[in-house]
């Protein structure tokens, strides 16, 4: 069988991206924990808009907790970046907001 090689590296970069992004979302026992995080704070939620500002948030909390939570060093974006990211997001959200109010008036 023929083997495409770009393929094969791809899928190994995957897998190193992977391995080294999982350790700043999730612990050790818990590979989803990012996911089971976010999952509960979506659901206090229910404006589909609002959702696609609250996922990033919550998912960047979620990572926040677990770095704070250990002794980790992060793999990639530092603990600053996160907080600023957050903070991003919140200032899109508002400004979303403000936009959606003033169309409905």
């Amino acid at each position: 069988m023929p083997i495409i090689q770009s393929l094969i590296d791809d899928l190994e970069a995957i897998a190193a991206l992977h391995k080294k992004k999982n350790d700043d979302y999730a612990n050790d026992s818990n590979p989803f924990l990012n996911f089971d995080q976010c999952s509960e704070i979506l659901e206090w939620f229910s404006n589909p808009r609002d959702l696609a500002f609250i996922w990033p948030i919550a998912n960047k909390l979620s990572r926040l907790a677990n770095l704070l939570n250990s002794s980790k060093q992060p793999n990639n974006e530092s603990i600053d970046d996160s907080l600023l990211d957050i903070a991003t997001y919140v200032l899109l959200w508002k400004a979303d907001l403000k936009r959606r109010l003033e169309q409905t008036k």
